[in-house]
């Protein structure tokens, strides 16, 4: 917590240095890690406008340090591919960030179960004032030799299991979790079931069929926590 709070004061005191009116609050540091079985790594942020000025803003990014096998996308109110080659930013549709708040951003990288490294690069401005910009990246770690720890190593538990219809978490652990995903054996994401809220909660398995599953767990500082589950009807 101390860590995170250091690390936001000195984005704050960069930003009114350097005249940049907005920042990103990132809720995991760089490098995102996992292991290519996990079909996709997220990392996951607000863009906060310190002055009250409303924004337009558009970005362009830059692909060079992708690897060849992954695939990347950009979320904020809309998703967009990304692809190499040349980008026009005003293709896009303008974020509006009104002077105050705060707009939700995620960089994704799809596996397509490869091994490798990558980097997005971005640069986030302003349509009316393009000297008022933001340049990140956000890194990802994609080996076979990540470690996932259990589900239950951080006090989650996770019944029935097997279940039929409806699989509970419970545990003060869920807390500290950005995510909660259901992903087959052959590492296909099947359910995507987002931030759980509180300590006890439900999910529905309208349509998954009988068979082993996984259920990966993304933790506030990125790392994550898998155990398999079995559907039986």
């Amino acid at each position: 917590m101390k860590t995170h709070v250091v690390a936001l004061l000195l984005a704050c005191l960069a930003t009114a240095a350097s005249g940049q009116s907005f920042y990103i609050d990132w809720s995991k540091p760089n490098p995102v890690s996992g292991p290519p079985t996990i079909a996709s790594l997220k990392r996951e942020g607000l863009v906060k406008n310190s002055n009250a000025v409303t924004k337009e803003l558009y970005f362009r990014y830059n692909l060079d340090e992708v690897n060849s096998n992954h695939r990347a996308q950009l979320c904020m109110s809309l998703c967009w591919l990304l692809f190499p080659g040349e980008d026009n930013p005003f293709d896009r549709e303008g974020q509006i960030l009104y002077g105050g708040a705060a707009l939700p951003i995620y960089v994704d990288l799809t596996t397509n179960s490869y091994e490798g490294k990558s980097t997005v690069k971005v640069t986030l401005f302003d349509k009316t004032d393009t000297t008022d910009k933001l340049d990140f990246d956000v890194q990802f770690v994609v080996d076979e030799n990540t470690s996932v720890g259990r589900i239950e190593d951080v006090g989650v538990t996770i019944g029935p299991n097997p279940t039929a219809e409806v699989l509970s978490l419970t545990g003060e652990a869920l807390s500290s979790v950005t995510s909660v995903s259901l992903y087959d054996m052959q590492g296909n994401i099947i359910r995507s079931y987002g931030v759980p809220m509180g300590s006890n909660v439900r999910y529905t398995l309208d349509g998954v069929a009988s068979g082993t599953y996984r259920l990966v767990l993304t933790m506030h500082d990125g790392s994550l926590r898998g155990s398999a589950v079995t559907v039986a009807r």
